[in-house]
């Protein structure tokens, strides 16, 4: 018999899959992270959500043979305390991606529209300021997508059915794919900035040392003050990726002298935001709490894959493209 630990609450589709096995007892910290520290000693699997796992909480776990993200960000995990134990790090692959590529369409349409300015015209009996807030359209605007992997090469060709002009970055570039879907590609997106009408960002949060991988790979505060002077006046921002992609405080003051437009976020440095963030009290700006996944089939998604993830490895079958710490058993 071998014991799941589950870190917070979980749509009944994963939980119903976990506990369809004989073979396996389930335990549920269900948010409470005294109590998820309390268990990992009897933990063979965690399926962890957003509580913080760190070395010292995976090291009690002596019989750990998987950690299972809901998700594919692992910023809460201590994945070096993983890899160098040979515990592979797994994440619910392609789970979250039409709900996330979704939310970011919605908040490149609402700023462009100005969907929240009008709504509240409409609302307070101002309907005669119908055309007080410039609007524009979509077709033939110009977007830049950092990071070309699993959102990004989703995002692309819906842009491309908007009539954008769609151009991708990433250091790894499947510039095949790219060509293919009708996008240019390239691998400095700096280099790009001053021709883009939207920029929105897709990769995940790390330090680059903290993978074992060099500091160059940071990605930390990667859109920054120079790459926000370099966009222009009229560009707006969107980040549906992690908090620290972008730089908070450069994109506050950016906007708040007018150097770009606007900005879409659904990922925070400090979540929730402290109420005197000055990112809180901007105009033409459209936020959502870290839920730019959580559809009803996204979070079905997540729990049934992250739960079978889990349940993989337990039978040895366990897909490699789920494995996020996949470099630590190439040697």
């Amino acid at each position: 018999m071998k014991t799941i630990v589950v870190s917070e609450e979980l749509h009944p589709d994963g939980i119903k899959l976990l506990k369809s096995r004989p073979d396996v007892t389930v335990l549920e910290a269900r948010g409470d992270e005294a109590r998820l520290r309390e268990l990992m000693p009897q933990a063979h699997a965690v399926l962890i959500r957003t509580l913080y796992l760190d070395a010292e909480m995976m090291a009690s776990a002596k019989h750990l043979e998987v950690v299972s993200r809901h998700g594919v960000g692992c910023d809460n995990i201590d994945v070096g305390h993983l890899s160098e134990r040979k515990i592979p790090m797994t994440i619910a692959v392609d789970s979250n991606t039409t709900s996330v590529v979704e939310q970011v369409i919605m908040m490149m349409l609402a700023l462009n529209k100005r969907a929240f300015q009008y709504d509240a015209l409409t609302r307070n009996n101002q309907f005669h300021q119908r055309c007080q807030h410039a609007t524009s359209e979509l077709l033939d605007k110009k977007i830049l997508i950092v990071g070309f992997g699993r959102i990004g090469k989703r995002l692309a060709p819906v842009c491309k059915a908007f009539g954008m002009n769609v151009t991708v970055a990433d250091i790894a570039l499947d510039d095949s794919l790219a060509i293919d879907l009708g996008c240019q590609g390239v691998t400095d997106f700096r280099a790009h900035l001053a021709d883009s009408d939207y920029l929105t960002v897709h990769v995940p949060l790390h330090d680059g040392i903290s993978i074992g991988l060099g500091a160059e790979t940071s990605t930390f505060n990667l859109i920054g003050e120079k790459e926000l002077e370099a966009l222009p006046a009229h560009a707006y921002v969107i980040n549906c990726a992690r908090g620290g992609i972008v730089d908070e405080a450069a994109i506050a003051a950016a906007i708040g002298k007018g150097d770009i437009a606007g900005f879409g976020c659904d990922v925070f440095v400090d979540e929730p935001p402290a109420a005197d963030n000055p990112l809180l009290n901007l105009p033409n700006t459209i936020y959502s709490p870290h839920n730019a996944a959580s559809t009803n089939e996204g979070l079905s998604r997540m729990a049934t894959y992250s739960a079978q993830n889990i349940l993989d490895v337990f039978d040895g079958k366990l897909r490699p493209e789920m494995i996020y710490n996949a470099a630590a058993f190439s040697n």
